[in-house]
Formats: structure tokens, C-alpha cells, sequence
């Protein structure tokens, strides 16, 4: 007779439990508390769902984009690679990034896919790396630029210590994700030394068997992430077509809560009170410090952290006077951009399924390009 396993309570399996409940907390909070979802469509005006749909569209437009990226930077090697294969790449990004803290799962999960579609492991590194750092260079720079446009608009809306310490860290901690992206990916002689210190770690606390076989395998497959990125930054016209592409991606992302906004009829309002009304490019540059602000959470799709920075950037342009309607612009927003995303991309996963431990597997993603 077989023994029976003994069910073991994991630290992951808490942590997992743990966020589960607070997504699920957080959207029945948005839905039956006072001013929630149920409250406002019981009213008569409720919401226009064609603006919904429409930032529907633009958020599955950024995922058209990133899928277009990774197709230029994958035919660069493999001018073979199919766009319904990037599809998929990018799809897998979106799912396994929503459902990890701090959207870490997202690049392994791409580079077990491609492996399996025969990309080698040290190129896709290199894409996926690039890809990366032109989105954080997209995106700091428009933040940059942001503070500079709003600058009156963020200098009131933040007059204490906890909320200036909060943008502070955002900015410093997006900086410096750039800045290490940046030197492991172009500067081997840090990247040695990183190499070398590892080892002397490794070898000091006996983490592993055989450190120095496994610090020859990792600096053999650093070299061709190396040389992969050289002949990736080489074609200068492919590099301004990936930073225009990466740009419109962006802008389809950070252009969802206008819609949201749009859907509630909330410039109409507020001009029937005398306010100001938000345009296109005033909610593009706020939502930039949402997303960086809210990632500083390192839970999967930021909760909590997310829902808060929305309230602090966006609070003024959807509570005006008796109408309040930040709980549901919420809702709606993160339905758009997290809990729909998954829902869209869960199907994708699949192609991650299959015999992951398998010697086919493990060859295609050991293997070393001469």
C-alpha cells in the first residue's frame, strides 16, 4: 500500500492564501460599501459601458504592442519566429507577472516558453532584458517629465512627510531597477566581479554542490547575454522602432483611467460645479506615478497598494461635492487593467504546462550557443 502524503502548510501556501483574501476583500469592498459599483448602478445615471470598453481595448492593445516588441527582437536571430508565438510570449508575461509578487514571475515564464519554442536561453534573456530596460527608460522619463508639467498639481497634493517619502522612494527605487538593468546588461567587467563575489558566497556558506561548475555555467551563458545584447543594440533604426513602440504601449496603458473617467460622465460634472476638467493628457501623466508609486507593494498585481495610489492621485477628479465615485472608478479600473488581464491571459498558461523537468527540457535550457 502506497503511504499517504502528509499535507504540509507552506510559508508560500500562507502567502498565497493571504492574497488571495485580500483581492477578494478588496473586491467585495468596491462593490457593497457606500458609493461602491452595486450603489451606482441602482442610480439612474450609472455609467456609459462603451467607455469601459473602450479602455478595454487600449489596455489589450498594450499587450498587440508588447507582442510586436518581442517579435522584433526575437526575428533579429530567429527571423522564423511567428507574431501568433509572440502573442503567446507576451500573454504568458501578463499572466504569471499578475499572479507573482512584484511581477517577478513574468521573464521566467517567457524564457521557459520560448525555450520550449527552441529559443535559446541566453538570447531570449538578452530580449526580455532589453525589453525591460526600454520600458523603464519609457517610463521614468515620462514620470520625470510629468513632475515637471504638474508640478503644481503634485506640490498640492502632497504637503506631508509620509506621501512625499512615498514618491520619493517610487522614483528612487524605479531609477534604481533602471540603473542595475542597465550595468549587469552592458558592463561585463561588474558583472565578473558580481560573478566573483557570488562564487566566494556560494563557496564560503556551501549553498551548493560544486559552486565552481555552476559559476562556469552561469559566466559561459552571461558571455553570450553579453554578446546577444551587442548585436541586438547594433541595429540603431531597430532600437528607435522598439522605443516608438514601447512609447504608444505605454501612453495604451496609462490612458485607462481617462475612459473610466469618460465613462462616468465626470467632466460634465465637473463643470457643472465649477471645477476643473481632466483631459487625455493630465490623467496619462498622473496614472504614471500610480503605477510606479503602487509597485513598490510586493504583492501580485500590487493590492492594496495600487487601490491606495489611485485614491491619493485621483481622488479629486472623481469626489466632487455629494458625488462620489473613486470606489467604482477603482473597481472598474483594476477590472481593465489586473483582474481582467488575467482572466484574458489565463487560457495562455497552457502552453507553459508539460514535462518541465523532462531531458528535453533541461538540454534546451542549459544549451550554450558557440
Amino acid at each position: 500500500m502506497k503511504e499517504k502524503r502528509k499535507f504540509k502548510i507552506s510559508g508560500k501556501l500562507i502567502f498565497n492564501i493571504l492574497v488571495f483574501a485580500v483581492s477578494v476583500y478588496l473586491i467585495i469592498y468596491f462593490f457593497v460599501s457606500e458609493d461602491g459599483l452595486i450603489d451606482l448602478l441602482k442610480s439612474p445615471d450609472g455609467f456609459n459601458i462603451w467607455w469601459i470598453v473602450a479602455g478595454v481595448i487600449a489596455f489589450d492593445m498594450n499587450i498587440i504592442m508588447d507582442s510586436i516588441v518581442t517579435l522584433v527582437y526575437l526575428r533579429a536571430h530567429y527571423p522564423q519566429f511567428r507574431f501568433i508565438d509572440a502573442v503567446k510570449v507576451a500573454c504568458v508575461g501578463v499572466f504569471f507577472g499578475a499572479v507573482t509578487p512584484s511581477n517577478t514571475g513574468g521573464q521566467p515564464m517567457q524564457l521557459y516558453l520560448m525555450a520550449k519554442m527552441n529559443v535559446s536561453v541566453g538570447f531570449g534573456s538578452a530580449c526580455m532584458t532589453q525589453k525591460f530596460i526600454v520600458y523603464q527608460i519609457v517610463t521614468t522619463t515620462f514620470s520625470i517629465f510629468s513632475v515637471i508639467y504638474k508640478f503644481e498639481y503634485f506640490s498640492e497634493a502632497f504637503t506631508n512627510f509620509w506621501s512625499s517619502a512615498f514618491i520619493v522612494l517610487g522614483f528612487a527605487t524605479q531609477l534604481g531597477v533602471t540603473a542595475l538593468f542597465l550595468v549587469v546588461s552592458f558592463s561585463k567587467k561588474i558583472t565578473d566581479k558580481l560573478l566573483r563575489l557570488v562564487f566566494m558566497i556560494l563557496k564560503a556558506l556551501k549553498f551548493i554542490k560544486n559552486p565552481t561548475g555552476k559559476i562556469r555555467k552561469i559566466a559561459r551563458e552571461f558571455n553570450m547575454f553579453h554578446t546577444s545584447n551587442k548585436m541586438l543594440m547594433a541595429d540603431k533604426k531597430r532600437l528607435v522602432l522598439i522605443f516608438a513602440i514601447v512609447f504608444i504601449q505605454v501612453m495604451l496603458i496609462l490612458s485607462v483611467p481617462y475612459f473610466v473617467y469618460l465613462s462616468f460622465d465626470m467632466p460634465k460634472i465637473a463643470a457643472s460645479h465649477g471645477m476643473p476638467v481632466g483631459n487625455p493628457f493630465d490623467f496619462i501623466c498622473i496614472q504614471s506615478f500610480v503605477l510606479f508609486t503602487s509597485n513598490l507593494v510586493p504583492l501580485p498585481g500590487a493590492s492594496g497598494g495600487a487601490e491606495l495610489a489611485f485614491t491619493m492621485y485621483f481622488g479629486s477628479f472623481f469626489v466632487l461635492g455629494n458625488i462620489r465615485k473613486i470606489k467604482p472608478a477603482i473597481l472598474l479600473w483594476r477590472f481593465i487593467t489586473y483582474y481582467g488581464a488575467i482572466l484574458l491571459t489565463l487560457p495562455f498558461s497552457f502552453y507553459t504546462k508539460g514535462k518541465g523537468k523532462d531531458e528535453e527540457y533541461a538540454k534546451k535550457l542549459n544549451e550554450i550557443e558557440e
